[in-house]
């Protein structure tokens, strides 16, 4: 029952972390941070995400001819503007397990009238490593990880992903650790068993609709992420967020674990903060003082033309 991968309780702050396929969706070019603890004063080595990443689009380019040094001119081809790029560094901390890492994606977008699908492909690595100072094991000397303390190991992986949006409702989908790469730590002499463990693949929904009320100043968005892997262990957060004037926001989010989660935020010209804090009523949850969550993102480029589908980018 515990989790692979890190759980970041503001998804729709920053879907790409997610789908590939949102690299460079809505055409800005977007920089992200983040950073998750977890269930603080449970222990003082509780799981720890951090994050940055950055996203956005090839925009239309026409054909273009430049002249050179020896007279000569070199041509241009003109872009299409349906290519996303982007890239995510990370680093999480569970317990006395690190990893580092880092990712690029490649998205391809289609405009279908008023909407576009998206499809997007992600390539990842990362350095898997029991920290030998955080370590403790009750038997050392007949336990079978001990010869794997203090070492590290590169894992490669992949993720794929496909995305449909409109102006008021998106839906997408993907899939992260597609290969399931398994764990090599050490050689034979250390830990024959270490071929066996392997990533598990994860498939996750996620999906949201905006409502525009009678009053214009105020918006009302219900979004929701279900995840699900190999072994059809199931997760789901169900969100309900609204908007003030596009500059403030808050909400409240129930997951199928038990949690809630309450959040809220504010946009200043460019940028976007975010705060979110979990309370479980279950397992662990229970004995901590919640889950702490922040994002801080900024956010470049035409925003007028956001939804503009006909003649986009």
């Amino acid at each position: 029952m515990a989790q692979q991968l890190p759980r970041f309780s503001q998804y729709y702050s920053n879907e790409f972390l997610i789908n590939p396929a949102v690299a460079g969706c809505d055409g800005r070019t977007v920089i992200n941070l983040g950073a998750r603890k977890q269930w603080i004063g449970f222990s003082q080595n509780t799981p720890s995400s951090y994050i940055i990443s950055i996203q956005g689009r090839l925009l239309k380019t026409g054909y273009s001819l430049k002249p050179g040094q020896r007279g000569n001119s070199t041509f241009r081809k003109a872009g299409k503007g349906r290519v996303g790029l982007g890239a995510i560094v990370y680093r999480d901390e569970n317990g006395a397990v690190e990893r580092t890492g880092g990712q690029f994606s490649y998205a391809y977008h289609l405009f279908i009238r008023n909407s576009q699908l998206s499809f997007g492909l992600t390539g990842n690595l990362f350095q898997y490593r029991i920290n030998p100072e955080l370590a403790r094991l009750k038997n050392p000397e007949i336990d079978p990880l001990y010869g794997l303390i203090g070492k590290s190991t590169l894992v490669p992986d992949a993720g794929i992903g496909i995305n449909y949006m409109t102006g008021k409702w998106h839906a997408g989908m993907a899939i992260s650790q597609v290969f399931q790469s398994k764990l090599k730590i050490g050689n034979a002499a250390d830990f024959q068993g270490t071929e066996e463990i392997r990533l598990l693949r994860h498939y996750s929904i996620l999906a949201d609709y905006r409502f525009n009320l009678s009053n214009p100043d105020w918006n009302v968005e219900p979004s929701t992420i279900i995840l699900l892997n190999e072994m059809f262990r199931v997760q789901a957060d169900f969100t309900m967020k609204a908007y003030y004037k596009n500059q403030y926001w808050f909400g409240i989010s129930g997951r199928s674990s038990g949690d809630i989660i309450a959040m809220a935020g504010v946009r200043f010209r460019n940028y976007y903060f975010g705060y979110s804090y979990d309370y479980g009523f279950n397992g662990i949850s229970r004995y901590s003082f919640g889950s702490h969550e922040v994002c801080l993102s900024a956010k470049f480029g035409d925003t007028a033309r956001k939804y503009r589908w006909l003649d986009r980018y």
